[in-house]
């Protein structure tokens, strides 16, 4: 009896000690501490139960081997994923690589995503009840919209070989994570797959790639959804021609996914718009990917970011706070769910990317931190690369890469949890905070020579509330002079305080009087151009797409597989004595420099005789570049019948057959004195 006693108290102590040791492991993490300031979120209306909100947690266990250690609202040390759940994410993704190292195992860096960080990542995911997708980018570093290499060990394969690779590796990659205790909910057929996959650039070979990836996951789980990945969601029609192309080639997938950066990609509202198409032509469900925004302009770990209001290529229409942060991804959240019966998700992008250690110039051992940092960029692979993936991605040119996106994360960098990581919470149920103010709208104004012009005298001013109200601006006094003063063309910044003292730029754009009619093509016909085409190539003809357009929406364009050489050109015949300068903005790929598109201006006289100038374009080979060409001081006088503006768009390829393309745009030709 008494064997029988202590045999049934060594089981209750068991017991007792495993539940014990379930609660610990369990235990309950805190993202809101009582003492700091409320932020505002708006509500979203009708959000699903089932609606996927989404973190991307990639370079964690990099980030983790570092030494980085991330802490709750209460101060104490927590799991990140779980900080991540407790703030309303229901979901993780997790990148794929084939073989992110060299042959003798040094990391790429990024994380170091092979399938292997992916089974302990999705395997801690799923141990916290949340979902799990794999987002396979079929080669060995970053995929996106820049760059798609081939595996190196897929180097050489003839492409029925590489479809026989993808299939394989799809379907070795599910079968570990099974394996690991990993049940994928949703599986990514390549990253930001806008211009190729794996290698291949032409639609029908990458949709032949995905429909092999497509069939090799369907055979491995039906019940695993299938989605695609692009970029550049607000390009006019440029999402929807995609979709086209995969219904037209037969591309076996349930969900259209896209990237969108609030300060890249532009107005959230476009976004819904364009979701709303996609889900509606193409009887599809959408998400957004990928989405961040940043909650600090500083740097955390002693190298540069990528979100930055240095770079002026980027528009920031959010305060750069944790709550306009949290803003910018509750507008996502609210385009993707308004998208009714197809909008299932959002996704954060790497929430927990922090520095090793919290760099900071000002302090004495900054240096220090900094060789600390580097060190573990180096070893553990948590920078954005190694010098090692040079050999392999021709992009890394740095010895030293840091981390870049410390700046957008959902904590600070010491690890602590910010407020915006509740932002999927609150997109349920709101947070009340202080009244504040979002974003002052930037006003754009021409300015003409000899012109009545103006500033505004009210600029809109929107709120945490979502209340828009039309405020008086004072002007800056110094400013206000130079826009009076400026003589020459351009663009100037005047600054100024709204009634209540927020601060509000205006753009000053002092343009001449354009004499060539449909200058800048927005007309969205060729004419009154002319065209010259001897070599009958190059298909020229005036496209609509903001994306490719300098300014506005349309802009002449040519493109062929073989060389061509043609030439638009307008006459103006009543034309008024002065100084003028003509201009015109270029931009292409595939294209061999010198390739002779140029800039011309030819002056015919009344007595028979003519005069020719000319400005070569300089080709950047580079989409959204664009190559100003100018021939400047033009005189004028009475010996002049007309003039003759000639854009010639010569391309001779320059990449292995593939064809050249070019673009010109806002044509000018302007009376400068």
């Amino acid at each position: 009896m008494k064997k029988i006693t202590a045999m049934f108290s060594l089981c209750v102590w068991t017991l007792v000690i495993s539940v014990l040791s379930g609660c610990i492991k369990k235990q309950t993490v805190s993202t809101i501490n009582p003492s700091w300031e409320k932020i505002s979120v708006l509500p979203v209306m009708d959000i699903s139960d089932d609606f996927m909100m989404g973190v991307d947690v990639s370079s964690l266990l990099s980030v983790e081997a570092s030494g980085a250690k991330f802490y709750g609202a209460d101060g104490k040390p927590a799991d990140p994923i779980a900080l991540l759940k407790a703030g309303g994410a229901n979901a993780v993704r997790i990148r794929v690589w084939n073989d992110p190292k060299t042959e003798d195992g040094r990391t790429y860096g990024g994380g170091g995503n092979d399938i292997n960080v992916a089974c302990k990542l999705g395997k801690r995911a799923m141990d916290l009840g949340m979902k799990v997708l794999i987002d396979f980018h079929y080669s060995d570093f970053w995929a996106d919209s820049k760059r798609q290499k081939a595996p190196k060990a897929w180097k050489n394969f003839k492409f029925d070989e590489k479809q026989a690779a993808i299939r394989e590796f799809t379907i070795n990659s599910l079968t570990k994570l099974k394996k690991a205790g990993v049940k994928v909910s949703m599986v990514q057929m390549g990253n930001e797959i806008d211009n190729g996959l794996c290698g291949e650039i032409y639609d029908a070979e990458v949709c032949y790639l995905l429909k092999t990836a497509s069939r090799a996951v369907r055979d491995f789980d039906r019940n695993i959804k299938i989605a695609v990945h692009y970029t550049d969601p607000l390009a006019e029609n440029y999402l929807e021609g995609k979709a086209t192309m995969l219904e037209k080639n037969k591309v076996d997938y349930d969900i259209f996914g896209i990237s969108y950066y609030p300060y890249l990609h532009g107005d959230v509202k476009q976004l819904y718009i364009v979701l709303r198409k996609i889900a509606n032509f193409y009887n599809k469900k959408v998400m957004v990917m990928e989405v961040a925004y940043p909650f600090t302009d500083s740097d955390g770990d002693g190298y540069k970011n990528v979100a930055t209001t240095s770079d002026p290529g980027l528009k920031f229409n959010y305060p750069i706070t944790v709550e306009g942060q949290a803003i910018a991804v509750r507008d996502v959240i609210e385009a993707v769910a308004k998208v009714r019966g197809a909008g299932i998700g959002v996704f954060y992008w790497e929430p927990a990317w922090i520095p090793p250690q919290h760099y900071d110039i000002t302090k004495i051992a900054s240096d220090l931190v900094f060789a600390y940092n580097s060190n573990c960029w180096l070893k553990n692979g948590s920078g954005w690369a190694t010098f090692s993936a040079h050999g392999y991605d021709k992009d890394v040119k740095s010895k030293v890469n840091g981390g870049k996106w410390d700046n957008q994360a959902f904590f600070d960098f010491d690890g602590n949890v910010l407020d915006s990581i509740n932002v999927w919470n609150y997109a349920k149920y709101g947070s009340v905070g202080k009244r504040k103010v979002v974003r002052v709208n930037e006003p754009t104004v021409k300015f003409e020579r000899n012109g009545k012009n103006k500033l505004p005298e009210k600029v809109k001013v929107i709120y945490n509330d979502g209340s828009k109200v039309y405020e008086t601006v004072e002007w800056d006094r110094a400013g206000l002079d130079e826009v009076r003063n400026k003589t020459s063309l351009g663009q100037c910044k005047v600054r100024g305080k709204t009634i209540n003292g927020d601060d509000v730029t205006c753009i000053v754009n002092f343009v001449g009087s354009n004499l060539l009619v449909n200058g800048n093509f927005e007309s969205g016909k060729i004419k009154p151009w002319n065209i010259s085409n001897d070599l009958g190539r190059g298909k020229p003809e005036v496209v609509r797409n903001y994306e490719n357009a300098k300014q506005g929406l349309f802009y002449a364009t040519g493109w062929d597989p073989d060389n061509f050489d043609f030439t638009l050109w307008q006459e103006i015949k009543v034309v008024e004595k002065g100084t003028y300068n003509c201009f015109a903005f270029f931009e292409g790929t595939g294209v061999r420099n010198p390739s002779g598109t140029c800039l011309m201006v030819e002056i015919k006289k009344k007595n028979g005789t003519s005069v020719t100038f000319m400005a070569n374009a300089d080709i950047p080979n580079q989409w959204k570049k664009f190559d100003r060409v100018e021939i400047p001081s033009i005189e004028i006088d009475d010996s002049v019948e007309s003039v003759i503006v000639k854009i010639r768009m010569k391309a001779e390829y320059a990449k292995f057959g593939k064809g050249a393309w070019l673009v010109c745009d806002d044509v000018n030709f302007l009376l400068v004195k």
